[in-house]
């Protein structure tokens, strides 16, 4: 009986011996911004303050625009143990996206191995990103964009038809975009073909898609960012057990499908679209990197590459030259695990992984913006009925007609003001700015440590009154002078203020082609249908974050009413 007692005690002991080292290093982890001078959110011992950003019933848009007004634009708040610095000052983060990109061009590392996230252009690092970036840039050249216009269109005849059909009666609208965009990045993606539209309770893919990003933020990974020394566990249990990690598995076995079904085919009868370009380097690599294969991929990179550059320097929202120079040149060392040395190759993992992210965040992020702003027109009828008249003139002086050109829509000058407000007012992600600090770096009284993780929080700048008169109001046209997105107001208006998709080397790649598929949707919608509240839709408009996507809290309800003398 002594014994037991005895080994009971040394092991009572051991426990809070370890539980006393625990704390103690948790409480020098939670003292990182008191020795930066760097005014900060008083952490809880173990969640940090994620469970207070993540608490339910106020959003953490509501959280974090609180923290900023107590706290100031530059602060700092952890994520159980590790510190996050939130930087809204404009000119700060002018200088990490843009011209410091060399020593920020890192996301930071994910708390678990989360697969097949570390194999996208989301978790890839340093040089291995900078090449794979440069890989898949050509499929949104222009020549492209106006090819996948030709794809959106029939698409977008399926919707018509849908709300011809239920012509005057109640329309959840977000699930019928949701539909659009999974078919619409499907087959302009990946050549890959989905019925979500008329079939939406019976199309696997996009059951299996919404099931993933509703539950993605699992409680395994919560687990590890509280405790990471459960990290390798977790990422067990999230990718095998969890049902986004089911979920997850379930998309890449069809794409699996898709990708060896591609491989089959003559090259002749492939579609030069994102899979198109991964496979080939792919190939280029079983073939032992032929000359052919390398030079093929290097033209495409430089001619994508500066096409998207030069097209995307509007709002902050390009890279800058001083960015693509230092990002080869500094910090991009890159290892073995982040893939092949002839970085211009890919493996069949980053294949994979990047059709995931693809199809994933063309479906998401532009189905909330189309319903937002379908929301908003229907809310706001004179922004809407200047927008009909706008489209209409130009349709008309097209020659007629409802399928609508690149080259229309691209000039169609209110429509880009109208969905770059929607854009300001419900940008299509708000905690997805985020960096790390290569090396540790001074900016006047401002100390930034190696390995820093650094959030833009998006939303608080987009409705920033400092930059934005009457933040809150869906104003496009306006009741300011100038209007918000006009020539005079772009040049006037810092470059940073405006983040709907990022700024800087590692903006999104997908910008043109989700504004290309809103503006093509929106212009075809207003065109041939008058929206309107009707008693089931929801005032106000509520959202969740349930990641980093900001999703309509509840079913978007709208009546869609045919306008007269439509061509159909």
């Amino acid at each position: 009986m002594g014994v037991a007692v005895t080994a009971a005690l040394v092991v009572w002991a051991f426990v809070l011996v370890c539980a006393a080292a625990w704390v103690r290093h948790r409480r020098h982890q939670h003292a990182t911004f008191r020795r930066l001078g760097v005014p900060y959110v008083p952490p809880h011992l173990l969640y940090g303050n994620n469970h207070t950003l993540r608490q339910h019933g106020t959003p953490p848009t509501e959280v974090m625009g609180g923290w900023v007004r107590r706290y100031g634009k530059v602060f700092g708040y952890f994520v159980g143990w590790a510190p996050m610095l939130v930087v809204a000052d404009l000119d700060l983060i002018k200088t990490i996206l843009i011209r410091d990109f060399h020593n920020f061009a890192n996301r930071p590392r994910l708390v678990i191995e989360a697969r097949p996230v570390i194999h996208t252009l989301v978790g890839l690092r340093d040089h291995r990103w900078k090449h794979v970036r440069a890989l898949l840039a050509p499929t949104f050249s222009m020549l492209k964009m106006k090819h996948m216009a030709t794809i959106m269109n029939r698409k977008i005849d399926t919707l018509m038809a849908i709300l011809r059909a239920r012509e005057g009666q109640a329309v959840d609208v977000y699930a019928t975009f949701q539909g659009l965009t999974l078919e619409v990045i499907s087959e302009c993606a990946l050549a890959m073909q989905v019925h979500s539209q008329l079939h939406q309770d019976k199309e696997p893919l996009l059951v299996a898609v919404k099931e993933f990003l509703k539950h993605a933020l699992n409680p395994a990974i919560l687990l590890a960012l509280y405790l990471p020394a459960f990290a390798s566990l977790m990422s067990f249990v999230s990718n095998r057990l969890a049902l986004s990690g089911r979920m997850t598995n379930m998309i890449v076995q069809h794409l699996k499908c898709v990708i060896a079904a591609r491989r089959r085919q003559d090259r002749g009868a492939r579609t030069v679209d994102v899979l198109q370009l991964m496979l080939e380097a792919a190939e280029s690599r079983h073939q032992g990197g032929s000359k052919e294969g390398k030079e093929g991929s290097a033209r495409e990179g430089q001619g994508g590459g500066k096409e998207g550059h030069k097209d995307s320097s509007k709002d902050g929202q390009g890279g800058s030259k001083e960015g693509h120079k230092d990002s080869g040149k500094k910090g991009h060392k890159g290892t073995a695990r982040e893939g092949p040395k002839d970085s211009q190759l890919l493996t069949d993992e980053e294949i994979i992984a990047n059709a995931w992210v693809f199809l994933l965040g063309g479906f998401e992020t532009t189905a909330n913006a189309l319903t937002y702003t379908a929301y908003l027109l229907a809310t706001h009828p004179h922004v809407q009925d200047r927008l009909h008249s706008e489209v209409c003139a130009a349709a008309k002086e097209a020659g007629g007609g409802d399928v609508l050109t690149y080259e229309l829509v691209q000039g169609l000058k209110y429509l880009d003001m109208v969905l770059s407000e929607s854009l300001r007012l419900y940008p299509p992600v708000v905690t997805f700015i985020i960096r790390e600090s290569a090396k540790e770096v001074q900016y006047g009284d401002l100390c930034i440590p190696k390995d820093m993780a650094i959030l833009v929080p998006v939303w608080q700048v987009h409705r920033d009154p400092q930059h934005w008169p009457h933040p809150d109001a869906f104003d496009p046209e306006s009741c300011h002078c100038p209007a918000r997105f006009s020539v005079d107001a772009r040049a006037s208006r810092h470059p940073m203020a405006y983040l709907p998709f990022g700024a800087g080397p590692r903006n999104c790649p997908g910008m043109r082609f989700a504004q290309l598929e809103a503006k093509l949707t929106l212009a075809r919608l207003i065109k041939n249908f008058r929206l309107e509240v009707c008693e089931a839709t929801p005032q106000p408009l509520t959202f969740t974050i349930p990641t980093v996507a900001i999703n309509p809290a509840t079913k978007v309800f709208l009546r869609a009413v045919a306008r007269p003398n439509t061509d159909l």
